[in-house]
């Protein structure tokens, strides 16, 4: 696949967000509370986030001494040093791809705590991203990653109705962002244990039933609504290996 045309994938990004039945808002919710949960647990006083896309966390968590963002996005990196500006705190924004700002990094780490929120599947080496991540650690910087699920409740409906040849085939909504990878968790365990990571903590979250644009259709013809949609979210206790997307706490070895 070729690399993505930053521009073009920002427009898709904020049109897909600017849909009124958008099923990737919903996402971009439920992603974000698993990520909240997380940074309350640890309590990180430095804060490193990988692509921020329209919403950083910053907005929503404050207990931090430094915060930086590396966004290669000129949108999204405008937006974050807009929000930044009305907020009285050691924000860094640096408009660069992760691989190109390790020199930036070196000179503001460490890091207590480092965010790669929907990354890994939509760089073309996730082992490069890896590896500059890991460069930039030390031995108790929380690592969180969440990408989304291979084994999801839908990829396995799909399969099974012989919608899709194999749990791993790229969706519309992979195709229409150039996505690169496919994780299912032994592939993501097997990388991070290779770029020298040790899972801490795993779980997967949210049971999507169908794909985007069936969730989208259902909700915009009133068949389900945010009672269904809270329903979704408590479902991933019963079906723990099933959520659309896992979420790994993780440390260097």
């Amino acid at each position: 696949m070729k690399e993505h045309n930053m521009e073009k994938y920002t427009r898709l990004y904020i049109k897909e967000r600017k849909k009124k039945y958008s099923f990737e808002n919903i996402l971009d919710e439920v992603r974000r509370e698993q990520i909240l949960i997380s940074l309350g647990k640890y309590k990180p006083h430095s804060v490193l986030e990988v692509g921020c896309g329209i919403e950083p966390l910053f907005k929503y968590y404050n207990n931090y001494e430094k915060y930086v963002i590396v966004e290669p996005s000129r949108i999204f990196s405008h937006i974050a040093e807009s929000l930044a500006k009305n907020i009285n705190k050691n924000i860094i924004i640096i408009e660069k791809k992760i691989e190109q700002a390790y020199k930036e990094l070196a000179k503001l780490k460490p890091f207590d705590y480092i965010i790669l929120s929907s990354l890994l599947h939509e760089v073309p080496s996730p082992i490069k991203v890896l590896k500059i991540i890991h460069k930039v650690c030390n031995k108790d910087t929380i690592v969180i990653i969440n990408v989304p699920n291979a084994n999801s409740f839908h990829r396995l409906l799909a399969f099974e109705a012989n919608m899709i040849r194999s749990i791993f085939e790229p969706s519309k909504t992979d195709l229409m962002f150039n996505r690169y990878t496919r994780f299912d968790k032994q592939l993501l365990f097997k990388l991070l244990d290779y770029n020298g990571f040790a899972i801490l903590n795993y779980w997967t979250y949210f049971i999507k039933p169908f794909s985007n644009e069936q969730m989208e259709k259902l909700l915009r013809l009133k068949i389900i609504d945010k009672k269904i949609i809270v329903g979704f979210k408590n479902m991933s206790k019963y079906l723990p290996d099933m959520g659309c997307e896992m979420f790994v706490e993780v440390k260097i070895k």
